[in-house]
C-alpha cells in the first residue's frame, strides 16, 4: 500500500491558480477585447482592471503598465491561448481581438484537480517558455528547471530556503534562482512554493518591475509532485514549442529527442545537496495523457480526464490566401490542401514575376525571425517548406503570416488566409484568380 499521502486541490489549494483562472477566461467571456498591435497583449487598461479582481494584486502598477508586469496575468494569457481556451480572432478594421473557443465550456465541465493539472499539461507542453520570460535578466531557463525539481523534491515542506545570505549565495542552485526572476512567481501560482521578495532587487536593478526572491518556502504539495514531475515529465521532451525550435513541428510529447537531452550534462556538475530517495514512477509512454502518473496522488475518481489534444490534424478544402506587399498591391492565390509551402512560395515568385534566386521563410505568427518559421530546402535549419502540407498547418481564416523573402533585400509578403472552402474540385496546382497593382521591379538595378 503506498505511503504517500493523498494531496486535495480546490479552487484556492494550494493556491488560488483555479479562482483567479477563472476570473481571467470570464473576462473575456463577457467582454472580449482588440489586442495591441506590437506585441498582441492585453491592452493596459483591461490589465489593471483585472489585476484588482487578482486574489492577491500585483503591487505598484498603474494603468499604463504592460501585460508582462502583471506575473499572473502574464500567465495566465499565455496558458488560456496556448490551451486553446481563448483564440486571436482577426476582426474588421484589422483588429485582434481575443475570444472564448468551445473548449472553454469543457474545461469548466472538469473537476478542481482535472483543471490543474489541464493547466499544468498547458504550461509543460504548449506554452513557450521564452515568451514567458519577462524580467529583467531575460535568460532561458529552460533547461535548468529538471535541477529545481530535482532540489525541490530533497526539501523539507515548510521549511523556509534563503537563497542569499548577507549578499552570498548558500547553496549551489542559487545562480540559478537568481534567472529565474518571474518563473519564482510562475511556480509560486501553481502552488510549488512561497516567495519571499529580495525589496533590494528593485534598488540594485533600478526598476521596480525587478524581481528577485530572499527565500522561498517549500510546499508539500511542491515537494509530492517535484519528483514526479521530473522522473515521468522531463520538460526538454515534453515542451513542444522548445522541440519547434529545433526543426521538429509534428513532435510527440514525451518521445526522444533527436540529439539527446542537454541537462544531462549540467546536472553531472552540480551538487544537489541530500540526495533523498526519488519516488520510483513509470516513466508511461510518449503521447500518453499527461497527468497519467499523478492519478495515485489523489482520492480515486478526483484525476480521470483533461481535455482533448488537438495535434496535427489535416483540414481537406481549398485554402484562398491574399498576399500582399501593400495596400494597393496584393495577389489572390487559390491552393490545394494537399499542396506544400514550396508550392505556396512557387506561387507567390510566379504571382509577382520575381526570379526564385534567394533563400526565404515562412513565419506563422507574422512575425519576422521568429522560431514559428518554416525554412527553404536549401537553409541547414528546419523544418522545411517541402515537409508541410497547408491542410496540416493548423491554419485559420484571418490569419497572418509572414513570407520574407531574399534576406538581404528581406521583401516582406504578407499572406492572410482568407478563406477555407470545402466544396468544389480543388485545383490541382496553386491559381492565381485575382490581382491588384504592378509587379515590383525585383532589383533596382
Amino acid at each position: 500500500m503506498s505511503t504517500v499521502p493523498l494531496l486535495t486541490i480546490t479552487e484556492t489549494e494550494p493556491k488560488s491558480l483555479l479562482r483567479d483562472f477563472a476570473t481571467f477566461i470570464h473576462n473575456f467571456i463577457e467582454h472580449p477585447v482588440s489586442l495591441t498591435r506590437t506585441n498582441e497583449f492585453i491592452p493596459r487598461k483591461v490589465l489593471y482592471e483585472l489585476n484588482q479582481r487578482m486574489t492577491h494584486p500585483v503591487s505598484n502598477t498603474t494603468p499604463l503598465t504592460d501585460q508582462n508586469f502583471y506575473p499572473p496575468l502574464h500567465l495566465f494569457y499565455h496558458l488560456a491561448v496556448a490551451g486553446k481556451l481563448l483564440r486571436k480572432v482577426r476582426e474588421k478594421g484589422n483588429k485582434l481581438v481575443l475570444k472564448p473557443t468551445e473548449r472553454v465550456q469543457l474545461y469548466e465541465e472538469l473537476k478542481p484537480t482535472e483543471k490543474y493539472f489541464f493547466l499544468l499539461e498547458t504550461l509543460w507542453v504548449d506554452v513557450n517558455w521564452e515568451k514567458l520570460q519577462t524580467g529583467i535578466l531575460r535568460q532561458s531557463i529552460f533547461y535548468t528547471v529538471p535541477l529545481v525539481l530535482q532540489f525541490l523534491s530533497e526539501q523539507r515542506p515548510e521549511e523556509e530556503i534563503r537563497l542569499k545570505e548577507r549578499g552570498e549565495p548558500t547553496f549551489d542552485l542559487s545562480q540559478i534562482f537568481w534567472i529565474w526572476e518571474y518563473f519564482l512567481l510562475y511556480f509560486s501560482c501553481f502552488g510549488f512554493w512561497e516567495v519571499i521578495p529580495d525589496e533590494d532587487a528593485v534598488i540594485r536593478y533600478g526598476s521596480r518591475h525587478a524581481f528577485q526572491a530572499r527565500s522561498i518556502i517549500p510546499s508539500a504539495f511542491g515537494v509530492t509532485i517535484a519528483p514526479i514531475l521530473m522522473e515521468a515529465r522531463e520538460l526538454p521532451y515534453w515542451n513542444l514549442p522548445s522541440r519547434r525550435v529545433a526543426g521538429e513541428w509534428k513532435a510527440i510529447p514525451g518521445s526522444p529527442l533527436p540529439r539527446g537531452n542537454p541537462y544531462i550534462f549540467l546536472r553531472k556538475e552540480l551538487k544537489l545537496g541530500k540526495a533523498k530517495a526519488v519516488i520510483k514512477v513509470d516513466k508511461g509512454k510518449p503521447g500518453e495523457p499527461f497527468f497519467l502518473p499523478f492519478v495515485p496522488l489523489f482520492a480515486d475518481g478526483e484525476l480521470q480526464r483533461t481535455l482533448p489534444r488537438e495535434g496535427v490534424r489535416f483540414v481537406d478544402g481549398i485554402y484562398i490566401f491574399k498576399v500582399a506587399l501593400a495596400r494597393d498591391l496584393w495577389r489572390r492565390i487559390e491552393i490545394s490542401a494537399d499542396d506544400t509551402l514550396l508550392s505556396l512560395h512557387r506561387s507567390i515568385q510566379e504571382a509577382y514575376h520575381f526570379d526564385d534566386d534567394h533563400l526565404y521563410s515562412f513565419f506563422m505568427d507574422g512575425k519576422r525571425w521568429s522560431h514559428e518559421k518554416f525554412t527553404s530546402p536549401y537553409e541547414d535549419e528546419g523544418p522545411h517548406v517541402d515537409k508541410a502540407r497547408i491542410g496540416e498547418l493548423g491554419l485559420y481564416v484571418g490569419q497572418n503570416i509572414l513570407y520574407l523573402f531574399d534576406y538581404g533585400d528581406e521583401w516582406e509578403f504578407r499572406v492572410e488566409l482568407e478563406e477555407i472552402r470545402t466544396e468544389g474540385p480543388k485545383p490541382s496546382k496553386p491559381k492565381i484568380v485575382e490581382k491588384k497593382g504592378k509587379d515590383p521591379k525585383q532589383y533596382s538595378y
